[in-house]
């Protein structure tokens, strides 16, 4: 069975950013690295709803344990962002 063909759309980008993105792509196409920058900039909105609910729970902590709470986050983040997505079929 073959799959339908996704959908697509051109972009007009000013010569200066796509120079900016083909500099920073390494070996990922150029599609690539405009779809993982889209899907990365929605994640903000996450990242901000996830400081909020986790300042609660930061308050009644004394210095040390707020410490290690968002060292270990950082770490946990860190991985995150380094596990290969999976793409959509």
């Amino acid at each position: 069975m073959s799959r339908p063909p996704r959908p697509s759309f051109h972009v007009r980008l000013p010569p200066e950013l796509k120079a900016r993105l083909e500099a920073v792509r390494g070996a990922r196409s150029l599609n690539r690295e405009v779809i993982d920058r889209l899907e990365r900039s929605f994640g903000e909105d996450l990242a901000a709803q996830f400081g909020e609910v986790i300042a609660a729970y930061l308050a009644p902590l004394d210095d040390e344990e707020r410490t290690k709470v968002v060292r270990l986050a950082g770490e946990l983040a860190a991985m995150l962002a380094a596990k290969p997505r999976k793409r959509a079929p």
